[in-house]
């Protein structure tokens, strides 16, 4: 949807993985209260040291507890570890994760304890009923237990990450782009350079260009937003809309189609947009700026987790490599590759938009 590429999580990455499950499962678990106390980490005593750090280890079998975990609640990551190099990537972040959740304070365990109640409900619930996950469960020797650590271990890391951030820190990303926080409603027709179901090449340029103004000309002339939004356009996320993206943030377009979108004369047919992705004949219907205090919450909400993101990824790329001593992981063999687990997935879309969140996938996938 003509998101901009920024961050991701997922390092997100570095944080790949990693941060993308911890998104998902942020958003899917609801809160219900329950205070525990701080475990071990599961078998972190037991078989051979694959890695040390300051103040700590982690052995090969806590190490396959942890990425049976991740392959559970994040199917993609069997295919993802199956990747050379990446089994050591997550073990790095692994390592990253328990450092800082030995960093957290009693604020952000207190507040990440809210969510375990009901991931430990929902995850006990599906081992029992999912034959699959209860034999992969077994051949790691992963128990619900283990889980409900793991699980902890990543809510705590991200609420502690997020109270880190500064009122003060988020407003200053309004002040240098306020523009960027306007409230708009716009229509736009996309003439894309690709086609958006192959990837192909669908139009040279110059003929793109041709078509979007033979498209504005249509609309000066009269002709039906709906209607022609569905004959032309190559943005699936609004031609059965009539091309219609209503009370958006410009912050999350691409470039030139955010300068279109507050810039361009309300209510006029402008002429075609060039972006990555084709050809845009954009109508602005509305726009509204906005003074810091009438920036909606969720949208402040997103700001906060963006730069949570960015320190944890500064983190894993900068202070990491430094505490870790030792990675001694086992040469795999092949066939045992597609045992493994983790992935990271990323929303798409042609409308010109790419949230922060999205952005924070940008480093592991496309």
């Amino acid at each position: 949807m003509l998101h901009n590429k920024q961050r991701s999580f997922t390092g997100k990455r570095g944080l790949s993985a990693m941060l993308v499950l911890l998104l998902s499962l942020a958003v899917v678990m609801s809160a219900c209260g329950k205070k525990t106390d701080d475990t071990k980490a599961p078998a972190s005593e037991e078989g051979t040291v694959v890695a040390e750090y300051k103040d700590g280890k982690v052995t090969d079998k806590e190490f396959d507890r942890y990425i049976s975990f991740m392959s559970i609640v994040n199917p993609s990551a069997e295919a993802y570890l199956s990747i050379e190099g990446m089994k050591e990537q997550f073990l790095r972040e692994y390592v990253g994760y328990k450092i800082l959740y030995s960093r957290a304070d009693d604020k952000a365990k207190d507040a990440a304890s809210a969510d375990v109640k009901t991931f430990v409900t929902q995850f006990e619930e599906a081992a029992k009923s999912d034959a699959d996950m209860k034999a992969k469960m077994d051949k790691a020797g992963l128990s619900n237990d283990d889980a409900e650590w793991f699980y902890r271990m990543i809510i705590t890391v991200m609420e502690n990450s997020e109270q880190s951030v500064k009122d003060e820190e988020i407003k200053a990303i309004y002040d240098k782009a306020p523009t960027d926080f306007n409230n708009v409603s716009l229509r736009h027709i996309l003439i894309g350079f690709k086609d958006p179901s192959t990837g192909e090449e669908k139009l040279k340029k110059e003929d793109a260009l041709k078509k979007a103004k033979e498209v504005k000309a249509e609309l000066e002339n009269g002709g039906d937003w709906t209607e022609l939004a569905k004959k032309y356009s190559d943005d699936e996320g609004s031609k059965n809309n009539g091309g219609l993206y209503e009370n958006q943030a410009p912050r999350v377009w691409v470039e030139a189609f955010k300068n279109a979108a507050n810039k361009q004369e309300v209510g006029k047919v402008g002429d075609p947009v060039e972006t990555e992705y084709g050809y845009h004949v954009i109508k602005v219907e509305k726009r509204d700026t906005r003074t810091w205090e009438q920036v909606p919450e969720d949208m402040k909400k997103e700001l906060r987790q963006s730069m949570s993101t960015d320190n944890l990824n500064k983190f894993m790329s900068e202070e990491l490599p430094g505490l870790i001593t030792k990675i001694e992981l086992p040469k795999e063999e092949a066939a045992d590759k597609t045992d493994g687990s983790t992935d990271t997935s990323k929303d798409s879309g042609q409308a010109g938009t790419d949230t922060d969140a999205e952005k924070k996938e940008e480093s592991t996938t496309k």
